[in-house]
């Protein structure tokens, strides 16, 4: 079965990522879209427009020395919405580490842009811990 083609941006948008590459990461991004991040620190919240949605990435690169690693499992993805099964890894600053699986679900319009994502790790305490800087 071929690979739908909302699977490939997001695989393509992670890879991106990965390299340190954000622009290509955000490619595919709505005007409006939003990233909802979880928790109650500087990172958290919701992202709302590239801008913010940056800033937020920027901080979080910032907050882990570029440690910040996302292993993808799968990619579930049809015509509005992908989910990507990922491992998480990172190390603060200031020593405190992340090793968490996590589940990250996004919604696309039909011109194939991502207008949400909404990041959902295995153990939510310890994921706003370490991004919350506790």
């Amino acid at each position: 079965m071929a690979q739908h083609p909302n699977e490939a941006r997001v695989r393509d948008a992670y890879a991106a990522f990965a390299k340190g590459d954000l622009d290509g990461a955000l490619a595919d991004l709505a005007d409006d879209a939003v990233f909802h991040f979880n928790g109650e620190g500087p990172i958290s919240g919701d992202h709302k427009r590239r801008e913010a949605i940056e800033k937020a990435l920027i901080d979080t690169f910032e907050l882990t020395g570029g440690t910040q690693a996302l292993d993808i499992h799968s990619v579930f993805a049809d015509d509005r919405h992908a989910v990507v099964a990922l491992h998480e890894t990172a190390t603060r600053n200031d020593g405190a580490t992340l090793d968490i699986e996590e589940a990250h679900v996004l919604t696309i319009d039909p011109d194939g842009k991502i207008t949400n994502l909404w990041d959902l790790p295995a153990d939510p305490e310890a994921h706003d811990r370490f991004f919350d800087g506790r």
